[in-house]
């Protein structure tokens, strides 16, 4: 993180800006590039708290959604890993594909 003068809380604002501003797709590749580096670092200890910190945002995200008695895409959740499905089997609705 940012220590002292460096610049680096100047440029977390700038990239938090950015993100705030730009397209899910966007901010998406953006994941993907964060994630790659930590792997090539083997920075494990990161990616397990990562891991862990999306599992209960994604868990939050799909109660809320479920008080508004909107669905969740079915592809959507059947991405989910198994135990996160389990932990919110009966809590949430999820859309059934029409063919």
């Amino acid at each position: 993180m940012a220590k002292g003068n460096d610049g680096d809380g100047d440029v977390l604002g700038v990239v938090t800006k950015a993100l705030r501003q730009s397209t899910p797709e966007l901010r998406t590749q953006l994941v993907e590039l964060v994630v790659g580096v930590m792997i090539d670092r083997g920075d494990w200890g990161s990616l397990m708290f990562w891991e862990g910190e999306l599992e209960n945002a994604v868990t939050e995200y799909l109660r809320m959604l479920n008080r508004t008695e909107q669905t969740v895409c079915g592809h959507c959740y059947n991405n989910l890993g198994k135990g996160l499905q389990e932990r919110l089997k009966g809590r949430v609705v999820v859309e059934r594909a029409m063919r």
